[in-house]
């Protein structure tokens, strides 16, 4: 199917052949297009507006255009292959943590939406979720569309891929707050408290970001993290110093520091679960403040030491990781797992550390389960840093979710590799 629709063809001026107005073009070494009015020129003139820019224009994934004389606009309506907007609709909903409705939404689009039909990658985002959620049934339904519409195979259904039960947007990934700690922080809490209430898997908790607090934010947080340790919910708590040093200065001014920030302390010391520290705290507390001491109640540890050694176990070594991304054995690659989620994603700086010394950068994104918009935003920023360093990075396995999210955000189609059959 052609590009573009045909232009008219223009007649030669009196006693001239075609063959000389060709030839005319050819060897003209002009610069852009001319204007082209009507009634303004003659037919040397009509010759001279067609004379193509040096070098021509270049649109990506099709042959040179060569400028014709007519006014006529040119609208490249996706600027990455298959996206259309149903899949983009359906992508932001999967990456807000919303499954069904993005199921719902691709099963009507290659129903009944004629983009959607002439989409693959919408097709397999939605074998995708059918894969996710266990419809057996439904995939090979669809699969028999599939051929019929495309008249190729369709993808086959992986019985080693285990059903993802739908949760919020948030649990068991990555939970940040960023900036100052006030009561206007609440928001970006809110997340994690409904995590903590459904008591859903397990979620991290970075405190890098927090560039300092007052009295209520310190007193909110201390809050969400004594309901978390009370509930023994399983979160796991990362890169606390900064926050640990500025709330220790704070309380080396007794009473001036406010008493949000020694709650804080306390809650944090509780969940290291650094007893000592804890005790003297607590009494340099009940002293200020005349109240008695808080009890040592430290939170449940979010992984035995046995349950950390079965994990390492469980997770394949970098050579098994490499061969299953399609790369030689023993190459280095960057595995992924999870949910990426947040600005401050945990895979996100293991990808910047793993790029130092290194040209080629691959990942395998073959166990990432979900990438929200935040985090797919993070990832783009992430690639473009690496590869102002003229180097390059290649992802691997990512599924056609992954790929849709990280296609919409930016991150161009050639960075996308598939898996070794």
């Amino acid at each position: 199917m052609a590009l573009f629709s045909k232009l008219p063809t223009k007649k030669s001026a009196p006693g001239k052949p075609d063959a000389n107005a060709r030839s005319d073009r050819r060897s003209s070494s002009g610069g852009g297009p001319a204007a082209y009015g009507a009634g303004k020129g003659s037919a040397e003139s009509g010759r001279r507006a067609t004379k193509p820019a040096s070098g021509g224009i270049t649109i990506t994934g099709f042959g040179p255009v060569e400028w014709a004389p007519t006014r006529r606009t040119i609208e490249v309506s996706q600027g990455n292959p298959g996206m259309c907007a149903v899949l983009e609709n359906a992508v932001l909903l999967f990456a807000s943590g919303h499954a069904e409705p993005a199921r719902a939404l691709l099963a009507q689009g290659v129903e009944a939406d004629p983009e959607t039909k002439l989409s693959p990658l919408a097709w397999l985002a939605l074998f995708d979720l059918l894969q996710r959620a266990g419809d057996h049934a439904a995939f090979e339904q669809l699969a028999l569309q599939y051929v019929v519409a495309f008249e190729r195979s369709a993808p086959a259904w992986d019985d080693r891929v285990r059903p993802h039960t739908a949760q919020p947007a948030t649990p068991g990934g990555y939970v940040g707050v960023t900036g100052k700690l006030t009561a206007a922080s609440a928001a970006q809490l809110e997340t994690l408290k409904r995590a903590i209430a459904g008591n859903v898997s397990q979620a991290r908790f970075d405190l890098a970001a927090i560039t300092g607090f007052d009295d209520a934010g310190a007193r909110m947080l201390a809050d969400v993290l004594g309901e978390a340790r009370r509930r023994q919910y399983p979160l796991r708590l990362q890169r606390t110093d900064s926050l640990m040093r500025a709330l220790e200065s704070a309380v080396s001014k007794g009473r001036a520091g406010g008493e949000g920030a020694w709650w804080l302390l306390i809650e944090l010391l509780q969940w290291q679960t650094d007893r000592t520290a804890f005790d003297d705290r607590a009494v340099e507390y009940a002293v200020t403040f005349e109240v008695s001491p808080p009890s040592w109640e430290p939170p449940m540890m979010p992984q035995s030491a046995a349950e950390q050694a079965q994990e390492a176990a469980a997770a394949p070594p970098a050579a098994d990781e490499a061969e299953a991304a399609g790369l030689a054995a023993g190459t280095e690659i960057l595995g992924w797992s999870g949910v990426i989620a947040g600005a401050q994603a945990l895979q996100v700086a293991k990808l910047v550390e793993f790029a130092r010394g290194r040209e080629i950068v691959p990942v395998n994104m073959s166990q990432v389960e979900r990438i929200d918009f935040v985090g797919a935003g993070a990832v783009l920023n992430a690639i473009n840093t690496i590869e102002a360093q003229h180097k390059a990075v290649q992802v691997f396995g990512a599924t056609p979710l992954i790929r849709a999210i990280l296609l919409l955000i930016g991150v161009p189609p050639g960075h996308f590799y598939k898996k070794a059959n």
